[in-house]
């Protein structure tokens, strides 16, 4: 998929509005108009042609875009594929080069049963993973976390044909929200219409809905926003409805006699509320917006109707709850048994699987780094360098953090972590670069690969990798490849409190 040479949307073509121009809008109607004459020159309407670039994906921003007329197209550009190395042999050495991979050859067409995966985006829609395009018509919004939370962009825009969209900064996206009736009406007719059925069976436990269950929901479903910082729910409190997030990212997180436990980061894509709708009738767990979150509810009345209708659906949310309820009583035991000064120095209280090196044993052979490389087609996750602990090497490897920092953020949701512990970044990264930036231990590279479509611009393609434990196999490859048994995974709490692996 090509694109034009165009500049995106910052380039200087565009008029200024009024705040009488604004207050003639229909979308602006209900707000104030003092407000909106203090925020003169905040919101420019622009022409574009077929073809010319709003936006890409991957850049920083710091506007939202409304459309007044036309269509637009919505895609990710960068290839759905992960990365594969290959050597290249100039004479005694060798260089790697990191090209794509397709997904056809890796049968990851589509999800669990064939059903297309769907990518988060910063729009009314989600795309899907084997086709990532979509149409955007008047009256949509997109870039709201951008704008509001200063997020890279999560796709690309070009106009279908010839569009007419605002483009706004923040302070008047906020008297939107709050001010306008037409534009809240607007934006919850755009979601139940167009993203309801897709953001509910996006979510594996909930893929089972049928139409005639989503149907009857479109009207019931409201939209309800947090500021950062606001408690979306208590733990303690009356359990009352089930959330489903729409835009932003929450903390969900426990009391416990060593403070507090964070037990995961939730985003778009993701629910939470049933563990109370589902046991005593209170909330669990305290649940906290992190930057501005937009969240969908669905009542009580609803949520136990689905637990009837579908019983599938029901064991699915159950066995969930009752994993949730042994984590955090294992959390809270560790946190009766620690002291969080013991490894907070090195950040090592956060880690859940540490790996280490013995230094002792170690003959820096480097085996345990080519057999990662070769277990991940040529690309290494491990770097042979890191802090030291007593006689340890904590090198830099992924340690599956309790508190994962790198997922807050993600433009798409392509960094998360599964069941089985470990974090893995899925092959719709479109390399922003916000992960390995926010990973306090260096955790995360950023590996330019070949064929992408942005180097004929001068730019770098890239994509995010990170140690995934080798899930696939019995043991990392980097243990097992050890000839001296100096590498090894470990709970680190366990270890240096017992000394045993």
């Amino acid at each position: 998929m090509g694109e034009t040479a165009e500049t995106p949307a910052s380039r200087l073509e565009g008029e200024a509005l009024s705040a009488d121009e604004m207050l003639a809008l229909p979308v602006f109607q209900g707000c104030s108009a003092a407000l909106l004459k203090k925020n003169v020159g905040a919101v420019v309407r622009r022409s574009y042609r077929p073809g010319e670039i709003l936006c890409r994906e991957g850049e920083f921003g710091s506007t939202a875009f409304y459309l007044l007329e036309g269509e637009a197209e919505v895609y990710i550009a960068t290839p759905m594929a992960h990365l594969e190395g290959r050597e290249r042999r100039r004479g005694l050495f060798g260089t790697m080069s990191t090209f794509l991979q397709s997904l056809v050859r890796r049968g990851k067409e589509g999800g669990a049963g064939g059903e297309a995966r769907l990518i988060p985006i910063d729009a009314p829609v989600d795309l899907s993973m084997d086709n990532p395009v979509a149409t955007l018509r008047a009256g949509e919004l997109f870039g709201e976390m951008t704008c509001l939370s200063f997020y890279p962009r999560s796709a690309s825009v070009r106009a279908q044909t010839p569009l007419v969209v605002l483009e706004m900064l923040r302070n008047v996206l906020d008297i939107l929200k709050r001010g306008s009736k037409t534009f809240q009406e607007q934006l919850l007719r755009n979601y139940r219409d167009r993203a309801l059925a897709s953001h509910l069976r996006s979510m594996p436990l909930l893929a089972g809905l049928t139409e005639e269950f989503v149907s009857s929901l479109r009207e019931r479903v409201e939209l309800v926003s947090f500021e950062p910082g606001q408690v979306v729910c208590k733990q303690g409190d009356a359990a009352d409805r089930l959330y489903l997030i729409r835009i932003g990212f929450v903390k969900v997180s426990q009391q416990s006699p060593g403070g507090e436990v964070i037990l995961q980061y939730l985003h778009r894509g993701d629910f939470f509320g049933e563990m109370g709708l589902l046991r005593a009738g209170v909330r669990t767990a305290t649940c906290t917006a992190l930057d501005h979150v937009e969240l969908v509810t669905i009542g009580k009345e609803d949520f136990d109707r689905m637990m009837r209708e579908f019983p599938d659906i029901r064991a699915g949310m159950e066995a969930k709850a009752r994993g949730h309820a042994e984590e955090s009583a294992r959390r809270t035991e560790e946190a009766r048994a620690h002291s969080v000064d013991d490894f907070l120095a090195q950040g090592l209280m956060e880690a859940q699987s540490l790996l280490l090196i013995d230094l002792d044993r170690c003959t820096r052979c480097d085996d345990c780094v080519r057999a990662c490389a070769a277990s991940h087609d040529g690309v290494t996750r491990l770097i042979r360098d890191g802090l030291r602990y007593e006689n340890y090497l904590v090198p830099t490897s992924c340690r599956s953090c309790h508190d994962p920092l790198c997922m807050i953020g993600c433009p798409v949701g392509s960094i998360r972590r599964r069941e089985t512990l470990e974090i893995v970044i899925e092959d719709w990264c479109i390399g922003c670069g916000l992960c390995a930036k926010n990973c306090p231990y260096g955790n995360i590279n950023m590996h330019e690969f070949e064929g992408g479509a942005q180097k004929a611009e001068g730019k770098p393609d890239k994509k995010a990798i990170t140690c995934d434990l080798c899930a696939e196999l019995p043991e990392p490859s980097c243990v097992y490849a050890c000839p001296h048994d100096a590498a090894f995974r470990i709970d680190p709490k366990r270890f240096f409190r017992e000394g045993t692996r």
